[in-house]
Order: C-alpha cells, then structure tokens, then sequence
C-alpha cells in the first residue's frame, strides 16, 4: 500500500509470505484510511486544481474511486490521456498504478515525464518500489538515493535502500544499511521492520523476528506490523504461535494465507509426532491428532476448485509424515502412489517417509528405488548429516533385504567415510564425540552380520560396547549378534546387563523374549512377547517375536525316509526304501509335547526281502538346558509283534558343550537285514558336542549295542566342520568324518558285521543360496568327500562319496530338502556302488 509517511514497506514478489503488499488504501483501518485520504488529498490538490482540462468532476471522481480501490476506471482515463495530460496527470498515472500493483505501468509511465522533471516524494517512492518489484535493482537504488537526498525525513527511502540492496543479494550493505537506519530511528516501526526483512533475506529468521517484535512494540495494533509480525513467526517455524495471533485478526489475510498458516501449524505438529513423548502410551496421540485435522481439511479445501489445488496438494504431501509416524504405512504407499497416478511430483524431503514405508512393507526395490532417487538429486549434498545417514542407512536395508549384497556394500562404503568420530562446534573450545559416527559404525556392523560376516561384526560390536557401557541399544545389537551365533547365554548375560540401564526399552524386551526362546524358557518368552506386542504393536521386532512364538505354539509334522536308487551292496540291498513319520502335538503346560508316529522299512537281500513296520507314541519334555524324550513302540518285521522302548536325553551345559544320550530296546537303528533274519539288537548311545559358534561344532559319539544272536557292538565316531568361507550367498565348509567299530562275533553274520573296521572322511560342503525373500529360502548342497576304509581282515580301500541336494524353507513353518548321495566304498575287500535319494520334512501347522 502508497502512504506518504512510509509506513507500508513492500515485497520483493518473488517472496509472498515476506512482508506482503496491502493493496491500496482500503486495506487500513477506518481512522488510518481517513488521515491517508485527507493527507493524499491535501497534497495533490495543487496538482488538479490549476489543471481545467483534466480536472472536471469526472477527474476528480475517479480519481477519489482509485483512492478507495477501484483503480482500473481512472487507470484507463489516464492512459487515454497519456503525456498529453500533463506532469500531474502522469504523476496520478504513477501514484494509481503503484497503488494497483502495476509496476510494469508505473516504470512506463515514469519514462513520459519530462526530463529533469522533480516529482514529489510519493511519486518518487511510488517509481523506487516499481523499479525494485521489476528487480531493476541500480535504477531502484538510484531512485531511492535520489529520494533520500531530495526528502531526508521522509525514512522509507532509507529503508527502500536496505530492502533493495538485499533484494540484490548485496546482503552485508543490506544489513549496514538497515542498523544505520535504527540506530537513527530506533523508535520508528517501519524503520525496525526494514532491518528485520534484511535479516529474512540472510536467513536469519530469528534476528527478523526479533526486530518484528519490537517494531509491535512500538505500533501496537498497527494492522501492517501485526501482519509482519505473523509472518517473521511463520518464517522462524514458529508456526502454531503465527497462525494463533492470525486468528485473532483475519481480516487481516487472504483465504490463501490463512490456507499456508494452517497448514504450516498441521506440519509443525507432524514433526512433533515423530519425537520421543514422555510416556509411551502418548507416542501417537499427536499423530492422531494432527491426521483427524487433515481429515477435516483436505475434503474441505478440495472442494472449493483450483484455486485451493497447491494447498491441498501440500496438505495431502505433509500429512504421509503423519502416516509413518503413525506406523500406517500401507495407507502412505497407497496415498503417494494415488498422488503419482495425478502426475503430482512428491518433494524430496517426503521420499524418504515413502520409501521407509515399502521397506517396512516387505518391498525393498520399491524403497531401494526411492531412496536411489532422493540420493541423486542434487540438492543431496546440501543434506543435513542426519538427513544424509538416514538415507544411506535405508539405501543399505533396502538393498540388502533385496538380495543385493554388491549395491549394500558400495552404499556402506559412502557411509564409512561420511562421518569423523570427532566435531567441532562452534562455540565449544574442544571436540565432542559424533553420534552420526557411532550410528553408522552401528549400521556397519548389522551390515556385516547381515551379510554372515559374523567374526567381524562381532568384533566391532564388542569393541563398540566396551567403549560406551551405558548404551543398551549397542548391548541388545550385541545381544542379537550372539544368538546369531548360537551363543543365546551369553546373548542372555548381555541383556541383562541392557536391562539394568533400560529396564522397559522394547529393543531390550524383544531381545530378551528371542532368547528365551533359544533357551526354551517358554513361559519367559510369553510373557515378554505378550507385553512387547501389546506395547508396540508396529514394532517389527515385536511382531517378529509374536510370529516366533506362535509357530513354537504350534503342532509340528516330521517326515525323514530314503530310497535307493542303485546299489549293489549286500549291505542295504537293493530297492531298499524307508519312511518315517511323527505329529508333534501343541506345547502342552508349556514344557511338554506329546507324539504319535510310524514308520515301514523295506529291501530286497541274498537271504530274501526284508520288511519292517513300526508304530510308537511318547512325549517330549523341554526346558531350560534339558530335553528328554521317552517312548513306546510297536515293532513288526516278520517275526511276530514286538514292543519297544526309548529314552533320550539332551543337556546343555554351556553355551559351548552339550552332552547326551539314548537307551532303546529294539533298536530302530538295527540293520534292516538283520531284522529280516530275525535279528534284533538294543542299544545305547552317548555324546558330547563342542560348538565354539555357528561356524564350527564337533560331535563325539560313543554307541554300544547288543544283538540277540549275542554279538556286541562297540561304535566309536568323530565328526565335525569347520567353515573356511562365508559370503552372503555361498558358504564352504570342511567337514570331517571318524568312525570306527568292533564287533564281538566274527563276520559270519547275516548283516555286515566287520570285526573292526575304522573309516576316515574328509569332505568339502558348499551351501549355495539360490533364492532369499525374508523368511523363504531356496539353497542348492554340494558335498564332496575322498577318503579311506580299513576292514580288518581284508586291508584298506579308498572312499569317495558325492552329494547333491537342495533345501526349501517357507514362512517359518516349512522346511524340507532332498539329497541326492552316490558312494564307492569296499565291503570285505570288494569295491560296491551305491546311489540313493535322503529327503526330510518339517510342518508346522
């Protein structure tokens, strides 16, 4: 708005939220509007008065129309008279054109004055802010000087100077100029006001706040400052105090202004969702909140047609932080995927909710996709480092839970190097530890596991943990990193340690509910499963445990047999074929199973065909370090009905070391042609493993059994692996095995029975992921042994065996394989062939 005291300082138009324009003189209040008038009129009656030609009543009325708003009928008069018309007529043309917000009028206009023509000081202010809004910044410059010069105590020259020059991106003149002109009026508003638009343009919001606040200070109620000062609290993201003080007066603003304060309120709430709240329960009552308002809002702003379309656009963009903070991430795919199918291009700062929300989803290349694309922009470098870890860290996740182990790695290696251990801040005489630098030290080492690296990820966790003792979120990574690895006490001993510090985080419960699980403390693992869950239900850990629980709380179906494919051994004979299978029942009370199964044996030898059908029921009792399994059998092989019996027992002593045991009586482990000839045995068995980790286990057995046609059987074993290669998809093992047995009888028996034999099998096993989608796998096994077999009585012989299988596991309840094995190998010194199919089933159901 034109006021000849200066009050009004007008906007560069590329800034409309920065001290916008009031558009003529109907936008003060009455008691103003009436000293403008009588103040405009006073000074231009001298120019209409001697002037008959132009200044009839017509003149004069639409003149007095223009000054009331209706600028466009005295605007045509003017054009129609042109130069013609006279100085005053033009410098009318000047004063109405300004008051329109024509500045492109105003400059044209201005040029038709005669030269060395002295406007007043209202028409040369009304020419300085036409030449700025045109960004004709020198001739704005020059125009505004000139004033100063020619009407020193009119200030809005001097503040035309400031704004202009920072309009020009002169900013350091800019703010020389605006303190000089304080420091000359300290108690004039617009003098105040001009300093605080200097500030807005370096992008100091809280300095242009701070003088907005003292120019209201000194022109309290003054429509104009009150409007600066809404604006200087939207420019400092002090949104809901701006649109606050704006409700109080709106006639003060367009539908469209009140629109962006809404909004930037509804946004400022938005980000407050996301923060940690003081309880738990409260974690998403703003989310809440702030997604009923944009319920409202957004239908009703869209029905008002194009002219609400940007804000309902920012709205519905603004509002899919809502959704992630809220955790409902398919209603935020569905929303930026409906505002794609509009052709709306989704801002960067909102691709990294988006694409969080498909990782969260279970869709990894969608996210990986997103995240690409926010990383390529070129406003990426500009990222704040908080902003650029988050980004990478999801980029990694994405690609990794993608399968795509090359792409995760170079993601890692940006973030390696992105991040000193040490800052300085400004203001702080020393460095101060990066947090930035511990995160991603923190995603390397899951990246590392995540990639089955385990001996380095372990180390640097460690090495991490050990520096910084009081962060429980490091001991519960920890703590997942040894269950990893197959060590859940330890995994229990550092979690307790997180408990200590953190005794409710949900990191540290979850953790501790997957360990019991390891250690079968099924009433632990409830419990925490159930208060986690009920908790944080969208936490995905959370969700992960409840999943691992229920499948542990369901029925379970083993089937394992085997089938020979070509054989011309007299051990196994040929056609052989073997099948057996158990029902688990559901855990009942917790620690016990019950069990029911069956199974049929058969094969063709020198002596005839063999047949061998069993039956059993038992139960199972699993706890803390202990199963124990004990059954009943019905036997048939020929020879009449038999009833068997079996106890088996396993204990944990540590982490590392297991041992264990069985006694049956009728022995489901007989030779198949020794059953045929009517040869039973019982048996014992015991054992000891060591399992320094997942990569390596040595199992010692020891198993003596005794027939009933009184030969005694001593079995003696040794095997073991070791893993000497790991990537994220092929692992190779070296894999040994000892065995060794004697027999009390001589070898005449109608089974194989060597009076001592002892073999030695040193093998490669490879294990191929072929395909990976979270909890579903597809593996291809390769084995490959070449040894040696000594039987007493007939010398030693060489070994080969080869292996070729593949494994499919399914949504944690399915998991089956089959194996493909041939064998040369000799028997009583004569070299025998063998081809046969393994396979084995496990259903949870």
């Amino acid at each position: 708005m034109h006021k000849k005291n200066g009050r009004h300082l007008p906007p560069a138009p590329r800034e409309a939220a920065a001290f916008p324009r009031l558009r003529g003189p109907a936008a003060l209040p009455p008691a103003r509007l009436r000293r403008g008038l009588a103040a405009a009129c006073a000074a231009l009656a001298p120019l209409l008065t001697p002037a008959p030609a132009q200044a009839g009543d017509d003149y004069d009325a639409l003149i007095l129309r223009a000054r009331a708003g209706a600028h466009h009928p005295a605007l045509a008069m003017l054009r129609a008279l042109g130069p013609a018309g006279g100085p005053r007529a033009i410098q009318d043309r000047i004063l109405i054109a300004g008051w329109a917000g024509r500045p492109d009028e105003v400059a044209q206009a201005y040029a038709q004055l005669p030269a060395g023509a002295q406007p007043p000081a209202d028409v040369r202010l009304a020419v300085a802010r036409a030449l700025r809004d045109l960004r004709r910044w020198p001739e704005a410059l020059a125009q505004f000087r000139a004033g100063m010069r020619a009407y020193p105590s009119q200030p809005a020259f001097a503040a035309g100077i400031a704004m202009t020059l920072a309009d020009a991106g002169q900013l350091d003149e800019a703010l020389a100029a605006g303190e000089e002109l304080v420091r000359a009026r300290p108690r004039d508003a617009d003098a105040r006001l001009a300093l605080a638009y200097v500030h807005a343009r370096r992008n100091t919001p809280f300095e242009a706040l701070y003088e907005t606040d003292r120019a209201r200070d000194l022109a309290p109620g003054a429509a104009y400052v009150e409007r600066e000062y809404v604006f200087a609290l939207q420019r400092a993201r002090m949104a809901g105090p701006a649109l606050e003080h704006a409700t109080r007066r709106p006639e003060l603003y367009t539908e469209a202004q009140m629109r962006r304060l809404q909004a930037d309120a509804l946004a400022e709430q938005v980000r407050l969702a996301s923060m940690p709240t003081r309880n738990e329960a409260d974690r998403f009552a703003i989310a809440d909140r702030v997604l009923a308002h944009y319920d409202a809002l957004i239908p009703a702003w869209s029905t008002q047609g194009d002219e609400t379309r940007d804000d309902v656009i920012r709205a519905r963009i603004d509002r899919l932080h809502a959704l992630h903070a809220r955790y409902r991430m398919r209603d935020l795919a569905n929303e930026y995927e409906a505002l794609r199918a509009e052709g709306v291009a989704v801002p960067r700062y909102a691709l990294g909710d988006v694409a969080s929300a498909y990782l969260y989803l279970r869709q990894p290349e969608q996210a990986a996709a997103i995240y690409q694309q926010a990383a390529q922009a070129e406003e990426s470098h500009d990222d704040d480092p908080v902003d650029r870890l988050g980004n990478q860290t999801g980029r990694y996740y994405s690609l990794a839970e993608a399968e795509d182990f090359d792409g995760a790695s170079q993601v890692m290696d940006e973030t390696r190097e992105g991040y000193p251990a040490w800052v300085y801040v400004k203001g702080q005489p020393m460095r101060i530890p990066n947090d930035l630098h511990l995160q991603s030290m923190q995603v390397d080492a899951g990246a590392r596991l995540q990639a089955d690296d385990t001996p380095e990820a372990q180390a640097r966790l460690e090495g991490m943990a050990r520096n910084a003792p009081n962060n429980s979120t490091l001991k519960s990574e920890l703590a997942a990193l040894y269950r990893a690895r197959s060590l859940p006490r330890a995994s229990e001993r550092t979690l307790k340690m997180a408990e200590t510090l953190t005794p409710r985080n949900i990191g540290v419960e979850n953790g501790q509910g997957f360990t019991a699980l390891a250690l079968q403390e099924w009433r632990q693992a409830e419990a925490l499963s159930q208060d986690t869950l009920a908790r944080a239900p969208e936490n995905q850990l959370s969700r992960r445990l409840a999943r691992e629980w229920a499948v542990h709380d369901k029925a379970e179906l083993r089937i394992s047999g085997y089938r020979g494919l070509a054989s011309d051994s007299p051990v196994s004979g040929s056609g052989d074929f073997g099948i057996d299978a158990v029902v688990y029942t559901p855990p009942l009370d917790y620690n016990w199973r019950g069990f029911a199964g069956g199974g049929y044996a058969n094969g063709d030898f020198e002596e005839g065909r063999g047949t061998y059908r069993w039956a059993r029921a038992g139960a199972q009792w699993r706890g803390r370090d202990l199963t124990v399994e004990g059954e009943v059998s019905a036997n048939q092989y020929g020879h009449g009905a038999r009833t068997g019996l079996r106890l088996s027992a396993a204990y944990d002593l540590d982490d590392h070391w297991q041992i264990g045991g069985s006694a049956e009586r009728l022995s489901r482990d007989t030779p198949l042609r020794a059953l045929a000839s009517g040869v039973s045995s019982n048996g014992m068995s015991a054992y000891a493993r060591w399992r320094a980790h997942e990569r390596s286990e040595w199992t010692l057995r020891l198993s003596p059994s005794r027939f009933s046609d009184g030969n005694q059987r001593w079995a003696l074993g040794l095997d073991g692996r070791e893993r000497i290669h790991t990537t994220p998809h092929l692992k190779t093992d070296l894999t040994l095995e000892l065995s060794s047995q004697r027999n009390s009888l001589d070898a005449e028996r109608p089974y194989f029975n060597p009076r001592s034999d002892l073999m030695v099998l040193p093998g490669l096993r490879l294990t191929h992921t072929l395909h990976r989608r979270y909890e579903n796998a597809w593996e291809q096994i390769g084995t490959l042994g070449a040894g040696a077999y000594t039987q007493q009585g007939y010398g030693t012989g060489g070994v080969v065996a080869l292996g070729y299988g593949q494994r499919y596991r399914a949504n944690d309840v399915l998991d089956m394989g089959a194996m493909v094995t041939g064998i040369s190998r000799p028997y009583d010194g004569r070299r025998e062939r063998e081809l046969r199919i393994t396979f084995d089933l496990a259903y949870r159901f």
